[in-house]
């Protein structure tokens, strides 16, 4: 997988409540989520524990409606390049850091995503 060959620890569910229960039991600075039923109630659940945990909804359909990107922090289409991908990664985990409240930084913390 494109993200643990850049030296990424992945966590990988196989829907919803999967989703919810990795994210409960487990430290994570991102999450790539796909679209798929009650997607927004996924979101929801995670946001109320770790609203500081960027969210992104991966889609192969760049014509999303506007109420499916409402309940997420970002998009990312799964047409980009794997090098574009790695940036938006970067980009998202290196603005969470930047908007960190400085007692929440654990200093040397491997980065993960889920």
């Amino acid at each position: 997988m494109l993200l643990e060959e850049a030296g990424f620890k992945v966590l990988v569910a196989t829907g919803g409540a999967d989703a919810l229960q990795l994210f409960a039991s487990n430290p994570v600075d991102l999450v790539l989520l796909e679209p798929g039923m009650n997607g927004d109630v996924v979101v929801e659940h995670m946001k109320a524990g770790h609203s500081d945990v960027p969210i992104a909804l991966l889609s192969a359909d760049d014509g999303l409606p506007e109420s499916a990107l409402r309940w997420v922090d970002g998009f990312v289409s799964k047409s980009e390049s794997p090098a574009n991908l790695l940036q938006i990664v970067e980009h998202w985990l290196d603005l969470r850091l930047l908007f960190a409240p400085l007692d929440g930084l654990t200093g040397g913390r491997a980065r993960r995503a889920a």
